[in-house]
């Protein structure tokens, strides 16, 4: 087949891209961008226009349907914010603490949930630590219906944390002092898009801008927290001085510098500066 049929193929089949993203969305929470999942599944259509063969008999809208719902799948599993393992840790905590609360009224601290678990504090201390560090390594790819981000913050306002923990917190706070110094409008898309589980839609409409314009928003926010995280933690790739940004990345991060210390970022006030 000649490339210009190939992609007359894809662009006739293009509402079928809408369909199945409208069947698929209802599984996933809902931050995860609409849009995004539609421009996985125009991926996979165009891909499926290119591997069609039609000497095997099948349609093609089956085949591009098979091949349109894989890549929208494969773009969301390769947004997991989280592995497996921690995943399954932060829902076993969250079980036992649901158990937990149903039977006496309210959230249990460490020391139940260590008895609670059979784990040592040291262990908790760590699945705890674990969660946070992936949240700041993939704060992009934030998976916040299992574990909400807001939920991890407000939780460690109210919780006195034990010695081995205080690494944990030091963690939250360096992710709220990121958020607090970046500029309003920034500050304000993560804030709703990330922690409060807002659509960008949603966001640009009460902006008054597209939601072409809230995503840049987002991306220019997330590259200069980035590039906090990467001075902080090992493991954070850097941000390439090529990218778009530089100079407002680089006054960002001497705000940081000269107002935060690790003593603030223990504090409360960083945490309730976003809730």
């Amino acid at each position: 087949m000649a490339t210009l049929d190939r992609n007359q193929l894809a662009v006739d089949h293009l509402d079928l891209v809408g369909h199945i993203v409208a069947e698929v969305s209802v599984r996933y929470p809902r931050h995860v961008d609409r849009g995004e999942l539609w421009n996985a599944g125009a991926l996979g259509l165009v891909e499926a226009s290119r591997r069609f063969n039609e000497q095997t008999g099948v349609p093609f809208s089956r085949y591009a349907a098979i091949r349109i719902r894989g890549a929208i799948i494969d773009s969301t599993r390769s947004r997991d914010w989280a592995t497996r393992s921690v995943r399954r840790n932060l829902r076993e905590i969250e079980q036992a603490s649901s158990d937990f609360e149903e039977r006496t009224g309210k959230r249990p601290d460490d020391d139940e949930l260590v008895a609670l678990l059979g784990i040592t504090p040291a262990e908790l201390s760590d699945r705890q630590a674990q969660a946070t560090q992936s949240t700041l390594l993939h704060l992009d790819q934030d998976d916040s219906e299992e574990h909400p981000l807001r939920d991890q913050i407000a939780e460690q306002r109210t919780q006195v944390l034990p010695e081995d923990a205080l690494e944990n917190r030091e963690l939250l706070g360096t992710l709220a002092s990121a958020i607090h110094y970046l500029s309003p409008v920034q500050s304000e898309v993560i804030t709703r898009y990330y922690l409060n589980g807002e659509l960008l839609q949603k966001i640009a409409d009460d902006l008054d801008v597209t939601e072409a314009r809230v995503s840049q928003i987002r991306a220019e926010a997330l590259a200069s927290m980035r590039s906090y995280f990467s001075s902080m933690y090992e493991g954070v790739p850097a941000i390439d001085d090529v990218t778009p940004g530089k100079r407002a990345r680089a006054d960002y991060l001497r705000a940081l510098e000269e107002g935060t210390t690790w003593r603030t970022r223990l504090s409360d006030e960083p945490l309730t500066s976003l809730l």
